[in-house]
């Protein structure tokens, strides 16, 4: 049996990883590592090819999807940016293009030339919308001081947080608030 490193696109939370590892047991895979985008373990019985057109037909009922080559990378540079924004307990002491060459272990420029070739977008646009989506969240949901919410967020300043905002949504993030109307987007579709 030999180890796969297996790319999936669309998982953006714990529950996501909660779903993959119930799919992936339940049909005889080892795991050794699981997170966002990517799996890492040795199929059942040896069936490397039969094994992974099944997992992919399982995931796919559940709206994830298998990415080969390049766009593996892609979906773990995905997974990493939603845990950095979506996850409180994310160490946000180093840069997100730190955190993102340490984990692939490629050069950020190399990495960030390959997901916009893929993806159509820059890293720093897909981290940005994800920033201003958790943004909304938090306005919404919470009733944090916005200076609160933009340390969160790790903005340098709510100034730089709130010309953010209002350039993304055409209003300030209190007035965002004050609206009281926000429908959440699927992390999926951002």
């Amino acid at each position: 049996m030999n180890k796969q490193d297996i790319y999936i696109d669309n998982m953006v939370c714990d529950r996501c990883i909660l779903a993959v590892r119930q799919v992936v047991t339940n049909l005889g895979w080892r795991i050794e590592r699981l997170q966002l985008g990517r799996l890492t373990g040795w199929p059942p019985d040896g069936h490397d090819e039969d094994a992974l057109v099944v997992l992919g037909q399982q995931l796919h009922n559940l709206g994830f999807r298998l990415r080969e080559g390049h766009g593996g990378t892609v979906s773990r540079i995905k997974g990493l940016i939603v845990a950095y924004v979506y996850n409180d307990r994310a160490d946000t002491s180093h840069s997100l293009s730190d955190l993102i060459s340490a984990d692939i272990g490629q050069s950020y420029s190399h990495l960030s030339r390959m997901f916009s070739q893929e993806e159509g977008r820059t890293i720093v646009d897909f981290y940005r919308i994800h920033r201003i989506e958790r943004g909304k969240q938090l306005l919404i949901q919470t009733d944090e001081p916005v200076s609160a919410i933009t340390g969160r967020l790790n903005y340098g300043s709510a100034g730089r947080f709130a010309a953010v905002f209002k350039q993304d949504t055409g209003m300030s993030p209190t007035a965002f608030r004050a609206r009281g109307r926000y429908v959440a987007r699927p992390l999926d579709e951002l």
